[in-house]
C-alpha cells in the first residue's frame, strides 16, 4: 500500500462479514458499492459538509454514477483499508474517488469513483450550499487519479 497522497484523505476500515460473500466465498461486486457508501459518508461527515442528524434539506444529494475497478478478491475476515478522497468540485456536484486495501498483504482490492449531485427542496440540482463547497475545495486531493490504467 503507498502512502496516502495528500493529508485529506478518509480511511475507513470494515472486517467482511459472511454476509458479503457469495457463492464463490469471496466478496460480492455490489457489496464494494455498500463499502463506497459508508466511506462516503464518513468522509463527508469528517469534512464537515454532511450530519447524519442534521436537517434533510441541509443534506439533499443523490449519487449521479458511481463506478468500480475491481482488481483482486477479498475475502471473509479481510479487514479493509478504504480511503475516500475529494477529487473534483463543480457548481453543484463534486467526484469522490475511492481505493480499497487489503491491510494483511496490501494488495489493491478495488478502484472507484462517485458523482453526487447536491438537491433542492423540490429533488431539483442546485448550487452546492457555500459552507459545503468550502469544505469540499478544501480537502482536494487531485493526486489519487480518477482509476488505475488498466494492465
Amino acid at each position: 500500500m503507498s502512502d496516502k497522497p495528500c493529508s485529506h484523505v478518509t480511511v475507513t476500515t470494515l472486517i467482511v462479514r459472511p454476509a458479503d460473500m457469495d457463492a464463490d466465498r469471496n466478496v460480492n461486486n455490489a457489496v464494494y458499492f455498500e463499502y463506497f457508501h459508508q466511506s462516503r459518508l464518513e468522509h463527508l461527515a469528517r469534512l464537515g459538509v454532511w450530519h447524519p442528524r442534521g436537517s434533510q434539506d441541509k443534506n439533499l444529494f443523490a449519487l449521479a454514477e458511481n463506478t468500480c475497478r475491481y482488481l483482486a478478491p477479498s475475502f471473509y475476515g479481510d479487514v479493509l483499508l478504504i480511503w475516500t478522497a475529494t477529487h473534483a468540485v463543480g457548481q453543484s456536484s463534486f467526484q469522490l474517488v475511492y481505493r480499497i486495501w487489503r491491510q494483511s498483504d496490501e494488495a489493491l482490492i478495488a478502484a472507484a469513483h462517485s458523482v453526487q449531485v447536491w438537491l433542492d427542496g423540490r429533488n431539483q440540482p442546485t448550487s452546492l450550499p457555500l459552507p459545503v463547497r468550502e469544505g469540499l475545495t478544501a480537502s482536494l486531493c487531485t493526486d489519487l487519479p480518477k482509476m488505475p490504467p488498466r494492465d
